[in-house]
């Protein structure tokens, strides 16, 4: 891989994750070149110089020397003058924003006012980036690579944030932390969730998490779960002719009989029911997903 460049708006997603990336781009230095160039940047955008053969980045922002070691993160925004020199040659990767994403973002305290900072390289931005360099070879071929690379781009962000300010990000709002929290639930749902590990991650106490889900969704964070198994169980019968054993233990429910119990619960009619009458479900998913 050398240099991609790739629109995002329209890749196909499943979920409502709310920080959804516009465009992306990738280069490695080592097999393409950057070349000397001045331009206005037209975006807000992210991107991230993880590597490269110079001790230092001498690009002009706005007009000033950026003189910021290796690696580093600049936070573009419309109308800044960039002046990029191939004084130094650099692996980076990017991923931009609409404008209302970004104002979501600020309100979250992820979108900082400094135009660039260096990076402290730890050993999970270093993952990320990986798998976003993995996702831009391999997403023709994912199901939903919106939904994926969304919530890849969004782990970026929330690592560059959490060393740059340490605690004081997890010491942000519990609603916005709850967010997050839902946000992971996304993206996570299919593995065996112990759901108190989930929320030490995130800065809650057992009883604080499931208090303040409770406030701001009026359910149980397991019922959440449930529901994010339960409407991928339903796509899978739809969509595959997987026997039910297989989806759920793919799905990581604790058993066979709990998935049928659930599954008439929230669809009103047996998996077995559900599949046969594939097309009348079909339409109906759609509506049940919007809810």
């Amino acid at each position: 891989m050398a240099f991609i460049l790739l629109p995002a708006e329209n890749l196909k997603r499943n979920t409502s994750f709310p920080i959804k990336v516009s465009r992306l781009y990738s280069c490695n230095w080592k097999c393409f070149s950057i070349l000397k160039q001045d331009y206005i940047h037209d975006r807000h955008e992210i991107t991230i110089r993880y590597d490269s053969s110079s001790k230092l980045c001498m690009d002009k922002i706005n007009g000033q020397i950026m003189e910021i070691p290796f690696p580093n993160v600049i936070f573009k925004t419309p109308g800044m003058r960039i002046h990029l020199t191939d004084d130094s040659p650099r692996s980076a990767i990017s991923f931009s924003y609409s404008v209302e994403v970004i104002e979501q973002l600020r309100s979250w305290g992820m979108f900082p006012d400094e135009i660039f900072l260096p990076l402290t390289a730890s050993a999970e931005l270093k993952r990320l980036i990986g798998e976003f360099n993995k996702f831009m070879r391999i997403y023709p071929i994912l199901n939903c690579p919106g939904d994926r690379i969304d919530y890849i781009c969004f782990c970026i962000l929330r690592e560059i944030m959490f060393s740059r300010q340490g605690k004081q990000m997890r010491n942000r709002t519990p609603e916005i932390r709850i967010k997050e929290v839902e946000l992971y639930f996304q993206h996570h749902y299919d593995e065996k969730l112990d759901l108190d590990a989930v929320a030490e991650q995130f800065g809650f106490s057992h009883a604080s998490f499931y208090q303040h889900w409770k406030k701001i969704y009026h359910s149980s964070p397991h019922h959440y779960v449930d529901k994010l198994k339960l409407r991928a169980a339903a796509l899978s019968l739809l969509q595959s002719n997987h026997p039910l054993s297989v989806i759920v233990e793919e799905l990581q429910f604790p058993g066979t009989s709990s998935f049928h119990r659930k599954f008439r619960e929230h669809f009103h009619t047996s998996p077995a029911e559900f599949r046969r009458n594939r097309e009348y479900w079909k339409k109906e998913l759609s509506k049940l997903f919007a809810e």
